[in-house]
């Protein structure tokens, strides 16, 4: 699953809800824009990812419904997606 936020507080905030609600991994937490925007990757079982993504949406109400940019699962991931997410992740 892929999060991405405005501000790193309010990342955190989603970031924690996600954790919470379903037994999944953090992949990598990545900020851009000093911390204006920032990306985070989660991976585990289907339903696990898709209850973290449900948290995400839900923390709309506490973070503000327009900074959660997106909330997405990408179910069995493509070996590019994986690629692609390496690459990004690393830099």
């Amino acid at each position: 699953g892929i999060v991405e936020v405005n501000f790193f507080t309010n990342s955190v905030v989603v970031l924690d809800e996600m954790l919470k609600a379903s037994n999944v991994e953090l992949v990598d937490f990545h900020k851009k824009l000093g911390g204006r925007m920032v990306q985070s990757v989660i991976a585990g079982e289907t339903s696990a990812v898709d209850a973290s993504i449900e948290a995400a949406n839900n923390a709309k109400q506490i973070v503000g419904e327009n900074n959660v940019k997106v909330a997405v699962t990408i179910s069995n991931p493509h070996p590019e997606v994986i690629k692609l997410l390496n690459l990004i992740c690393d830099n």
